[in-house]
């Protein structure tokens, strides 16, 4: 009792003594056993999104991804009792945050778990705290952000939010207690916060979920009162996913606009941008972004890079900006722009990122693309996987076909325009693989089914007898 009571001092005095807008953000990922290895594809996808927007919003904001559930990945035996697994200590570097993998398995027992982070908080040697790194050195404001699909509480091992000994007591303390402790260990001033990005639609399960949640967030709906919380009479930093963690269209700015909910810049200046990644980088596109600098500032440089997602290695991206009204500019990516990387013989997944420095900040200003449906942005493996010149048909006038619906949850309509002897379509998804083929004679609308295919962007390509090449994208939801 008397470590935990220092630990919150602790805390306190580092609040006080840092009044800037720097953040510690713990990550917490649930490994339950309802989360199957798509789903968990997708919360990562999440995850890392999100990282991205935290460390952009301020480049001294710290994350440490911690994964939690009852027994080890790929372990049959199974241990079946609380655990986690620290990825790393508290970081500001990105290729260290989000290189992270899939470590636990069955159930989640999220409320226990809090108890393994405070162990490590407070430096406490547990053996369920199964990873190599054993201890969280948190320096700033500490704010929780928890990925679930949980329920309330399901029986056995399976799915808890609250603590199963007592589940059946609902609005008591006692079965939120780890979280009611963390939330009332720092003054008013200094809470220490709960965002919770929950992919449940039972409604037991989303009070339980909105009542962990707190801070001044969007969610004002029915949650399951505690007495004692602090956070009642406030709305909730609770985000519900009634369709999972896949994203969809209308969610281009899902990520970004949950990190301005929960960062705050603290004041030195800001970058954003968007860039829709081709299938290679015969297809790159432009780059679309805004900036913002403090009264006075003046922009020194504004440069793209492109980082290597397995082994961090950095390849300048050859283009420069060209501005706009209202702080708005523009990359003009094309094939030449990767002459480094290609030179260098780069392969592999990468991302780009923009790097911003002015004369009123003494280190650069990152932003990474808040496009949220992709891993990665360059796929350098198939940089010279695309038929040649003919793809600029895509970008033409001329449309030889159209797509519908577009986006589409399975069934897809190709309609040709214009009538095409012979020639083929053919569907590819992002990686390159062919997804669907046909040799088209005289068709003039093709129904294609998707409905197997996991969501993302396709490229369909029709090719004509004359070797004219058409492309279009399909998002399948």
């Amino acid at each position: 009792m008397k470590k935990t009571c220092l630990f919150f001092f602790m805390i306190f005095l580092m609040s006080w003594s840092n009044l800037s807008a720097q953040r510690d953000y713990i990550i917490m990922v649930d490994n339950g056993g309802s989360i199957n290895k798509q789903d968990y594809v997708l919360m990562r996808r999440g995850v890392i999104k999100l990282i991205e927007q935290l460390l952009a919003c301020n480049p001294e904001n710290r994350v440490a991804v911690v994964q939690y559930g009852t027994g080890i990945l790929d372990n049959d035996t199974g241990i079946y009792k609380p655990l986690i697994y620290i990825e790393s200590d508290f970081t500001n570097d990105f290729f260290t945050a989000q290189n992270f993998e899939r470590r636990l398995d069955f159930g989640d027992y999220f409320q226990q778990s809090l108890g393994l982070i405070r162990n490590a908080m407070l430096g406490i040697s547990n053996p369920d705290i199964v990873s190599p790194q054993k201890t969280l050195n948190i320096e700033k404001d500490p704010n929780f952000i928890v990925f679930t699909d949980a329920e309330r509480a399901s029986g056995g091992l399976s799915s808890y939010l609250v603590d199963p000994a007592y589940a059946s007591n609902y609005g008591s303390y006692d079965a939120f207690a780890d979280v009611m402790d963390f939330k009332k260990g720092l003054s008013v001033a200094f809470p220490m916060r709960f965002t919770v990005i929950h992919a449940n639609v039972n409604n037991d399960a989303i009070k339980a979920a909105a009542s962990i949640a707190d801070g001044d967030g969007p969610y004002s709906g029915p949650l399951e009162a505690v007495p004692g919380d602090p956070s009642n009479g406030h709305s909730r930093l609770y985000f519900n996913r009634d369709n999972g963690f896949h994203m969809v269209p209308s969610e281009i700015n899902y990520w970004k606009n949950i990190a301005e909910k929960i960062c705050h810049s603290g004041n030195i200046g800001a970058l954003d941008f968007l860039y829709e990644p081709g299938h290679c980088i015969y297809q790159a596109g432009t780059i679309v972004g805004s900036y913002y600098l403090l009264s006075g500032a003046t922009l020194q440089e504004l440069k793209v890079d492109m980082i290597n997602l397995e082994t961090g290695e950095v390849y300048p991206v050859d283009s420069h900006p060209v501005f706009e009204a209202g702080n708005h500019f523009k990359f003009y990516l094309n094939l030449n722009s990767f002459d480094k990387a290609v030179i260098a013989g780069a392969t592999g997944w990468y991302k780009l990122r923009l790097t911003m420095i002015s004369n009123a900040s003494t280190s650069p200003i990152y932003s990474w693309n808040r496009y949220p449906y992709f891993f990665y942005d360059v796929d350098m493996d198939l940089g010279m996987d695309c038929p040649g010149p003919m793809v600029a048909k895509s970008l033409s006038e001329e449309k030889l076909f159209k797509l519908t619906p577009n986006p589409t949850n399975g069934i897809v309509k190709v309609i040709l325009n214009k009538e095409v002897k012979s020639g083929t379509l053919e569907i590819r998804d992002l990686v390159g693989n062919t997804v669907y083929n046909k040799i088209l004679r005289d068709e003039k609308e093709i129904e294609v089914d998707l409905s197997s295919r996991k969501e993302g962007v396709y490229i369909v390509n029709v090719t004509t007898g004359k070797n004219e090449i058409y492309s279009e994208k399909i998002i399948k939801k």
